[in-house]
């Protein structure tokens, strides 16, 4: 193999770990194919160029592959994968008795489901099937384990 071809294979293992991260979720066939690309490229200039060249190759595959892992989470891409907010804080939303007779402010529209503000807590709620619109105000009617049930206040 020349060094043209080792580098080429060290990018294209490099690529295909990368669209197995950020577009194919899941460790398939292109995270694998790539790691062996990588193995493969590595060996290849470990072999014919050295095992200077060969630890480099290697070195540089293992940094590039972490730098991409470090990347990722903080790219567009990376933050449309990642939740916000942690299951434990889920967890905590399921009791949400107290909020029976409140009013609040929709955040998103309910169609029927979608959430709404109460003072400083935003929760998920959903309507008895009628659409909401945004910034409309709503009353929680029932509370049943983690579902909110709200509607359109009379206007009395």
């Amino acid at each position: 193999m020349t060094t043209a071809v080792i580098i080429v294979v060290l990018v294209l293992g490099l690529v295909l770990i990368f669209t197995e991260v950020a577009v194919i979720p899941g460790f398939g066939v292109a995270g694998a194919l790539g790691l062996l690309a990588l193995a493969s490229g590595a060996i290849a200039a470990w072999t014919e160029l050295g095992p200077l060249w060969g630890g480099v190759a290697g070195g540089v595959s293992v940094l590039g592959a972490g730098g991409m892992l470090y990347w990722l989470p903080k790219s567009r891409v990376g933050r449309k994968m990642v939740l916000e907010h942690s299951q434990a804080e889920a967890i905590s939303q399921s009791d949400r008795s107290e909020l029976v007779g409140r009013r609040g402010i929709t955040v998103t529209p309910l169609r029927p489901i979608g959430r709404a503000r109460f003072g400083s807590d935003e929760v998920d709620v959903m309507t008895e099937g009628e659409y909401v619109g945004s910034n409309q105000e709503v009353e929680v009617m029932t509370v049943e384990g983690p579902r909110v049930v709200v509607r359109i206040p009379d206007a009395t």
